[in-house]
């Protein structure tokens, strides 16, 4: 369970995380791989079609993508693209709702961005 977010860190399960996160439905967190996004978009402020892959591991009934406090995170189109195709509900909110959405859902997957 998420505690209530701050800028620069978000705190789940007790552990406290600095950079983006990836969370399971099962509670598995991984470091996020900005890097994939920066491949295509030259920028990790766009999520695209591998992040999602990863996202959906766990065949969540939904993804939830914490944007960042003001935020700078986008969702691109083949990455919603996939969504749609699988019946995946996506949810995207600043990181601050983002994770309390996560904290009352069941079977999601989320993505946060702990800065911008």
């Amino acid at each position: 369970m998420f505690e209530p977010a701050h800028f620069g860190n978000v705190v789940y399960n007790q552990k406290v995380y600095t950079h983006d996160i990836y969370v399971h439905p099962s509670g598995k967190v991984e470091r996020r791989r900005k890097e994939l996004s920066e491949i295509v978009y030259s920028t990790d402020h766009k999520v695209g079609a591998a992040e999602i892959e990863i996202l959906l591991r766990e065949d969540p009934d939904c993804v939830i993508i914490g944007t960042g406090y003001n935020g700078a995170l986008r969702l691109g189109s083949e990455a919603r693209e996939i969504l749609r195709e699988k019946g995946v509900v996506c949810k995207v909110y600043p990181t601050s709702r983002a994770v309390k959405e996560f904290n009352n859902c069941y079977n999601c997957s989320i993505l946060v961005h702990v800065t911008c």
